[in-house]
């Protein structure tokens, strides 16, 4: 009797809880029909009380059973019943505090599927994609949880990327899938961790070469959003650092830092202590001190060519790496910038303890730097042409050149040029650059003209006053690879010189340099015009020195009683 009175009392409660149930699906608002019908039998078969019980392995599941009920053709008509309640149940939930905690996105050792993302505009998005190996992504294998984060990472970064065309959306998520496979099958625990072999096998499995930028993104991703900097990492991310914007010249495609190349581990600890030290310690430009990375990390592989780690390299080594920069014909200047590089890695390998003291001495591989100049001034003929065509040019180019041929900056100082660089002072027009060679301001006089010209781009861009006044597709400062590539086409195509033009922004620093002297400026207003700190390096920039001296010896000579006869003349006279 009591065993009844059980039965009883169980049937009531699962009745009580079916009926809940359908409520809850009918409080969607979703159309009854027999679909609705078959999900809600599904359900209640498998004792599911809660719509937030539906997931994709229940969907799964869901399609099983209707492969066993109904035709094959009408199945993904009923799932798309399944995803819609599960779909409507979430926009609802996010409403609220708690469903928003239940429904947030964020990593869990789980199956996603992405039609059930819970941003409603988001989701959408993925309606209409048959591709469903990309919806869904399996965080429960039995890998690296480090690894799934990682990848997880990346993956929220795509979806939330909602400038992406949905079909270049598919060829990420898809380059993503194969990278996420690849590293479980290696067994992979880091991302940040990967050697240079691994790489290389990992991406023997992408069969299209555009594929394989996902790999650096994902990297990159996985560097970024560490809490703590991974100074073991392979591979540095300069952005994450938080470098003063006064050490970086964003005009510059500088990202990242491998040591990858360094296959020995204590090698390579070594080398990214001394780089720790040289970004955090130091406050020297980063291009310059990216330099000396390069040079050592180079010496460092010949070293692990022939089997000998950096702490035991002796003056032979460093004799058999300078012979070999002799032998490529490397300029002075060059060959001192590596040696110095190689001495100061090693002296703060002797501060440090890892040597007991310096291998080599500096001086003794030192060569004499002889400074040759170069005339580099562009010829009045084409920077006339290029003026008479400018026209021509697209907008962006024109303004560009113009700060080239008016004021001789740098062409990293136009690209990052900022919406406050003009103003006015009474009658008179300014530019203040900021001048990261030299990590400071220089402010100098600009003509009436350039100062308008400039005035109008600003307004016509609706550019702010710390916004750069040339950007990137991105929104930084335009890099200077980019500016010359455009440079030299717009001349090619406008056929300057005859089309035989190769544009050096360089050049223009030298032109406006030559022509102040010429016009009997000093040399140390030129210099501060040009924002050097000594007048030896101006005085590289002024051209047809030889020529000059020669003019000016010939019309010495010329004047009225200068001649060297006149001279005798006149001292044969004083002596009688």
């Amino acid at each position: 009797m009591q065993q009844a009175e059980h039965i009883t009392e169980s049937e009531v409660d699962i009745e009580k809880k079916k009926q809940e149930l359908y409520s809850e699906i009918d409080a969607l608002g979703i159309k009854s029909d027999s679909r609705i019908n078959k999900l809600k039998k599904f359900l209640a078969d498998r004792k599911i009380w809660h719509l937030e019980e539906m997931d994709y392995p229940l969907r799964n599941s869901y399609e099983q059973y209707l492969r066993g009920q109904i035709r094959s053709q009408i199945v993904s008509f009923y799932l798309k019943i399944y995803d819609t309640v599960k779909q409507q149940h979430i926009y609802q939930q996010m409403q609220t505090l708690n469903g928003k905690r239940i429904y947030e996105w964020k990593y869990q050792n789980k199956i996603y599927f992405l039609k059930y993302y819970p941003e409603k505009e988001i989701a959408e998005t993925f309606e209409t994609s048959y591709k469903t190996n990309l919806l869904v992504w399996d965080f429960t294998q039995n890998c690296s949880e480090v690894l799934k984060k990682q990848i997880f990472y990346t993956l929220s970064r795509i979806i939330a990327n909602t400038s992406m065309s949905k079909a270049y959306r598919n060829v990420r998520l898809k380059s993503l899938k194969l990278l996420y496979d690849s590293c479980v099958q290696l067994n992979i625990t880091d991302i940040g961790l990967l050697e240079m072999e691994q790489v290389e096998t990992i991406l023997k499995n992408f069969p299209e070469t555009s594929q394989r930028s996902i790999l650096g993104e994902c990297r990159r991703d996985a560097f970024m959003q560490q809490e703590q900097i991974q100074w073991e990492a392979n591979v540095w991310y300069l952005e994450r650092l938080h470098l003063g914007k006064h050490r970086i010249d964003e005009s510059k495609s500088l990202i990242s830092i491998s040591f990858m190349e360094v296959k020995e581990i204590q090698n390579r600890e070594i080398l990214q202590a001394y780089m720790k030290y040289e970004l955090g310690i130091t406050g020297q430009a980063v291009s310059t001190i990216v330099r000396r990375f390069v040079c050592i990390r180079n010496f460092i592989e010949l070293l692990e060519q022939e089997k000998i780690l950096a702490i035991h390299a002796t003056v032979a080594e460093v004799k058999k790496y300078a012979d070999g920069l002799r032998e490529r014909g490397m300029q002075a200047k060059g060959f001192n910038e590596r040696i110095f590089g190689i001495g100061h890695f090693y002296k703060f390998m002797e501060v440090k303890q890892y040597i007991t003291r310096m291998p080599f001495r500096i001086e003794y591989f030192q060569q004499k730097e002889v400074v040759v100049h170069h005339d580099r001034s562009v010829e009045e003929t084409v920077y006339m042409e290029i003026l008479k065509k400018l026209y021509l040019f697209p907008e962006r180019l024109r303004c560009m050149f113009l700060h080239l041929w008016c004021l001789g900056l740098r062409a990293s100082e136009v690209c990052t040029l900022k919406g406050n660089a003009y103003y006015q002072q009474g009658e008179d027009y300014w530019i203040q650059v900021y001048q990261v060679k030299m990590k400071n301001y220089k402010r100098i006089p600009i003509p009436q003209a350039l100062y308008q010209i400039m005035k109008v781009y600003l307004k016509k861009h609706e550019i702010q006053p710390e916004e750069f006044i040339f950007k990137n597709n991105r929104g930084g400062a335009c890099l200077y690879g980019t500016f010359r590539t455009q440079m030299i086409e717009a001349c090619r195509e406008n056929k300057i010189a005859n089309g035989e033009y190769l544009f050096q922004s360089h050049d223009y620093r030298h032109t406006v340099a030559t022509m102040f002297y010429d016009s009997h400026v000093s040399l140390q207003s030129i210099r501060d015009y040009l924002g050097h700190t000594y007048e030896e390096m101006t005085r590289q920039y002024i051209d047809y020195m030889p020529q000059r001296i020669a003019k000016a010896n010939d019309e010495f000579f010329e004047m009225q009683g200068s001649s060297l006869a006149s001279w005798l003349k006149k001292e044969e006279k004083d002596g009688k």
